[in-house]
């Protein structure tokens, strides 16, 4: 062992080679991040797009449910006006179906025609027109679209990403290399 004057006690120079301090974290574990995350966003990425897909069919059922449930209670209302016999149901069924007005009545001006349905305000007799609801406008189906989605999704990208992730796996999960000396 070596001693200099100048040094305390406790720094005393050796002959063995100098250790290096452990790094604080291992190369291996960015790999092994990298790799899980290709990994994990090929496997959630398409699987939370089917939830998506799911969700708006859903919603566009919602929304056709509503438009049928609003156009039976339309209905029901005319067939119990009919069976009740609402007079001002009755006239206009008479005047529209039946080409008969009361003598003390002006005959009506034929309705026109706008957007495949009579136009009420025109003057048109006719109760049909009321029964349906408005046309329902149905939502679009839009995907999320983003540069790692369409990689994890296409049939092309999708191996590659998968092949490469667990590469990245491997690397990481590797002994790390020692120094001989």
């Amino acid at each position: 062992m070596l001693m200099t004057a100048n040094l305390p006690a406790s720094q005393e120079l050796t002959d063995e080679p100098a250790r290096q301090a452990p790094a604080l974290i291992d190369p291996g574990w960015l790999f092994i991040l990298a790799g899980l995350t290709l990994l994990l966003s090929s496997a959630l990425i398409p699987a939370a797009e089917q939830v998506r897909q799911a969700r708006w069919q859903r919603d566009r059922a919602l929304l056709v449910e509503q438009h049928r449930a609003e156009r039976i209670k339309r209905y029901e209302e005319f067939t119990a006006a009919l069976e009740t016999g609402e007079k001002s149901l009755v006239m206009s069924l008479a005047a529209s179906q039946l080409n008969q007005i009361p003598a003390d009545r002006v005959p009506i001006g034929v309705g026109t025609v706008k957007g495949g349905y009579t136009d009420i305000n025109a003057g048109s007799a006719s109760v049909f027109p009321n029964l349906e609801p408005d046309p329902i406008e149905l939502p679009e189906y839009q995907p999320f679209q983003s540069t790692l989605s369409k990689m994890v999704t296409e049939e092309k990208t999708r191996p590659w990403i998968l092949v490469v992730g667990a590469v990245l796996v491997l690397a990481g999960l590797l002994p790390a290399s020692r120094k001989r000396g």
